[in-house]
């Protein structure tokens, strides 16, 4: 590839972008974890080809349905400060000299920046996880400090720097609180941070771009958020395929280093394959129970609004809530909220009695996570969290 390939192929996408957007237009790059949040917040409003032809899509089993292999597409980005355009430019696979990009117009070009940087400093501000102070030290030390202090050592003396650790609990016990925590320390402290879904797994052993989920450009963390399809044991779970392939990457002929593979599970302890607990695969399992009197007394304390804790009894809310989970306090709080728009006070009892029916009318939809189908196989079922 010559420069002057890669300058006429640039300058013909960016002229074709500033007609979609309505004036001169500037391309932008954005890493792929910065991406992903940023689409979140945008709404779509036109696609187009690159020239004369028709965008071309890609049709795949992702739960959208489909994506865009080559052409335009424009989003709104609705912000305090009013509306931005940008648009995603997706060049043919074969035949490129450049790789995707976003494009801007140059009027709004500084303002795009300030509030992509807005954006990325408040997700950054990610308080601590309500755990103790052991198991959040814990946490960090396996993980952050692993990366940062342990890494070069371990090298010096012949051991991979690479780690795995699973977090283990039942839904709404703070797993996902913590990761939250560990992808805002990771970027505080330049480390590099990849969330991966079931759901982009799937979609990338279709395309057959798996290894590259498992790859960093440099140290960092790699999220395998509610990945059972990997950790379940296969003499229970019809996934064989699947479990062989991801098991073969994450040991992966070529030696991964300065890399901490984390997983989150709603599986209990007795349901992993041994062959993923075995050390080198995962080295630390860190368990997520329901939150003691003091978790929850201080949950409340730190997460709901001082209103709403001057018009409640605290000890009595920690008192009543034993034996709930994370997730189940803040629903409560929210049907507090929501009794309060619609009477003007705080009622506790009525929440109380407001999420007692809704887990009444849930009772009938089956049980929670795993269990066994009559064949001895495990299952897992989509449900609430029931009290």
């Amino acid at each position: 590839m010559f420069l002057a390939d890669y300058q006429a192929e640039l300058e013909y996408c960016l002229a074709q972008a500033g007609r979609l957007l309505g004036g001169a237009a500037l391309p932008v790059w954005l890493e792929w974890e910065m991406e992903v949040p940023l689409k979140k917040l945008l709404k779509l409003e036109a696609r187009r080809g690159l020239g004369r032809e028709p965008p071309l899509l890609w049709l795949e089993r992702s739960k959208r349905g489909h994506s865009l292999a080559v052409g335009m597409e424009r989003y709104r980005w609705e912000t305090q400060q009013g509306a931005v355009r940008i648009v995603k430019v997706s060049v043919p696979l074969r035949v490129r000299a450049i790789s995707d990009f976003w494009a801007v117009r140059s009027s709004d070009y500084r303002r795009f920046y300030r509030l992509l940087r807005r954006e990325i400093r408040a997700r950054q501000e990610q308080g601590p996880p309500v755990v103790t102070d052991e198991k959040r030290q814990r946490l960090w030390e396996n993980t952050i400090g692993f990366l940062r202090r342990g890494s070069a050592e371990m090298a010096r003396y012949g051991v991979a720097p690479r780690r795995g650790v699973l977090l283990l609990g039942e839904p709404g016990n703070g797993k996902t609180m913590a990761c939250r925590w560990l992808a805002a320390q990771a970027r505080r402290s330049g480390l590099e941070w990849k969330s991966i879904s079931a759901e982009m797994y799937e979609d990338a052993r279709i395309d057959r771009r798996v290894p590259a989920l498992f790859q960093l450009s440099s140290p960092g963390i790699v999220l395998f958020d509610d990945f059972d399809t990997a950790l379940l044991d296969p003499q229970t779970h019809d996934d064989d395929q699947k479990h062989a392939t991801f098991l073969a990457e994450l040991d992966g002929l070529e030696q991964k280093t300065g890399i901490v593979y984390l997983f989150t599970s709603n599986a209990a302890l007795r349901e992993l394959d041994p062959a993923i607990r075995r050390p080198g695969r995962i080295d630390v399992i860190v368990q997520f129970t329901k939150p003691d009197a003091k978790l929850r007394r201080r949950l409340i304390a730190e997460r709901w609004h001082p209103e709403l804790l001057a018009g409640v009894d605290v000890e009595t809310v920690v008192h009543q809530t034993d034996g709930l989970s994370f997730a189940e306090i803040e629903e409560l709080k929210k049907l507090l909220v929501i009794r309060h728009v619609e009477t003007g006070r705080w009622d506790w009892p009525g929440a109380r009695a407001a999420l007692g029916q809704r887990n009444q009318d849930h009772r009938g939809s089956g049980p929670i996570g795993f269990h066994r189908r009559p064949n001895g196989k495990t299952n897992r079922t989509a449900h609430p969290v029931l009290r």
